[in-house]
């Protein structure tokens, strides 16, 4: 017999309390020193995508999605996720989002905050600026009423205040669902954009907030003339980016709100997985 598989669980029940990896689940000295959570084997393991191979849905693979002819038009501006959804990363967010785990939040919340920094650094780079990229705040993909009640929080809105955190802007509300959707998990591709459509639509108080962001912005700046030539940068949060339909029908209900409040808006989207 294993005398490992024997002592592990006496250490586990031994070590002090907080010192147990959240993911392996085995005693730990001391977390990694960013994400105190987990141990530094399992961080070591995070399949961060750090080089996109497709630069317009920010997947770390071969994309056919946004290569294929007639491939779906996406109103954002590009997306970006934060890891690859391997078999680890599947359970990580399971284990906050269907299971309750909330001990997780805070882990997934400052990866999303690493997202938004890698973000932003490749933007600078790209556009060739002379200083910080940023956005002017961060909205996330609203869940259905029920879906709220059955769950008690949804997963993008607290992935999304670790964007707001690490870019140092508002995290708002935009967003409603105009009808409920089955567990996108359990469809197809085909599946998944068609019911997607009409799903999202602005809040009603939408346009006044994206309003309130353009003045925050213009007495910030204090450069008016500028600003209102310059559009508002979004930023769209979600867990997981998979045919991009989710974020791309968001996308047009942002769109939509800024047409009303006469802005002209950006929307980047930033996902915590890519598949």
């Amino acid at each position: 017999m294993n005398l490992s598989r024997l002592l592990s669980p006496l250490h586990q029940l031994l070590a002090p309390v907080g010192q147990i990896c959240l993911a392996c689940g085995r005693p730990m000295q001391t977390g990694d020193r960013h994400y105190p959570e987990v141990c530094r084997t399992c961080v070591a393991e995070i399949p961060w995508i750090r080089h996109p191979r497709c630069p317009r849905c920010g997947r770390h693979i071969g994309c056919p999605d946004c290569t294929r002819p007639g491939a779906f038009r996406r109103p954002f501006i590009l997306n970006r996720s934060a890891v690859a959804y391997d078999s680890r990363m599947r359970e990580w967010l399971a284990q906050y989002k269907y299971r309750g785990r909330e001990a997780y939040a805070p882990l997934l919340a400052r990866m999303m905050g690493q997202a938004y920094k890698t973000l932003a650094s490749e933007m600078a780079f790209a556009q060739r600026l002379g200083k910080p990229w940023r956005v002017d705040a961060v909205a996330y993909v609203p869940l259905s009423s029920q879906r709220l009640a059955e769950r008690g929080f949804n997963q993008a809105e607290l992935l999304a205040s670790g964007a707001a955190a690490a870019a140092r802007v508002p995290l708002i509300a935009l967003l409603e669902r105009a009808r409920d959707t089955e567990k996108m998990s359990l469809k197809n591709r085909r599946q998944r954009l068609n019911d997607m459509r009409a799903v999202f639509r602005p809040l009603p108080e939408a346009s006044d907030l994206l309003v309130s962001l353009l003045e925050s912005r213009r007495d910030r700046d204090r450069r008016p003339d500028r600003q209102i030539r310059s559009p508002l940068r979004l930023l769209l949060v979600d867990d997981i980016y998979t045919t991009g339909s989710t974020a791309a029908y968001c996308t047009e209900g942002l769109l939509l709100a800024g047409e009303e409040a006469g802005i002209r808006l950006e929307v980047y989207s930033l996902t915590w997985a890519r598949s």
